[in-house]
């Protein structure tokens, strides 16, 4: 997976943009706790400031070379998707907590829910940018960090009707786009972000291929107690929305 690392300032700046979009986010945490009765219903925007700051970033680098866009991650959560245009890369940025690399299409809830029925999520749909790329031929090959899991191969399910309207999807990604690619960010029991990693999805078996752990990079992500303080209502049973990424079939929604 060697061919498809990003180049090292450009895993640098990404990486460094989550950490200081992070810091911005407990800095508003922190602003709205202090004003406002009320303000747990901030915890679900850090999404938001990491994806504004990396977008800030790429534009003063070279705002030419890299570009964003909004997009919608099923029915109602916005997020950025980003690219850069001389190598037609579109990669996005998730939460390692809600990520699931052995079957990236469904979303890893911490509440233990498991989806069930005829679902399809905007990462597999950006996925099939990737169909004719060279993935190992092992099916196993995953982060070699984590092997605890067993790989579970998922196919989605598919109406025959959706055949022609999936391939053009196919056609018109392809023809933007090269590559799709995934990074995550994830916290320690400190809430400190500790882990960054790149990984390359598969369409064909829903694995999300390990590219690359960029988390020798991460500088100044060290909190102290007043900035853990307001994070720590997080971990009470609060459920990002940002998780609920998937989009239903047309034939579910028209049943």
């Amino acid at each position: 997976m060697e061919q498809y690392k990003f180049k090292p300032e450009h895993s640098q700046m990404i990486v460094k943009a989550i950490i200081e979009g992070y810091r911005e986010y407990i800095e508003h945490r922190i602003d709205r706790r202090e004003r406002m009765e009320i303000s747990s219903a901030f915890a679900w925007t850090k999404g938001n400031f990491i994806e504004s700051k990396i977008a800030k970033n790429f534009k003063e680098y070279d705002g030419q070379a890299f570009t964003h866009k909004k997009s919608k991650a099923g029915l109602t959560w916005d997020y950025l998707q980003f690219t850069h245009k001389d190598s037609k890369v579109l990669f996005l940025i998730k939460n390692a907590a809600y990520f699931n690399e052995k079957c990236f299409s469904r979303a890893k809830l911490p509440t233990g829910v498991d989806r069930k029925g005829a679902l399809r999520t905007y990462l597999h749909d950006l996925s099939k940018i990737n169909a004719d790329l060279d993935f190992p031929v092992d099916p196993s090959f995953h982060d070699e960090s984590d092997q605890s899991e067993t790989v579970v191969q998922l196919s989605l399910p598919i109406q025959l009707s959706q055949v022609t309207r999936v391939k053009e999807e196919i056609k018109q990604l392809s023809s933007m786009y090269n590559e799709f690619h995934i990074l995550t960010y994830a916290m320690d029991d400190a809430y400190q972000i500790s882990r960054v990693k790149h990984y390359l999805p598969n369409p064909h078996d829903n694995i999300a291929y390990f590219i690359e752990d960029l988390s020798d990079l991460i500088s100044g992500a060290e909190l102290d107690d007043r900035e853990r303080e307001v994070l720590a209502p997080d971990s009470e049973g609060m459920l990002d929305p940002a998780a609920y990424d998937i989009e239903i079939l047309e034939e579910e929604r028209q049943g």
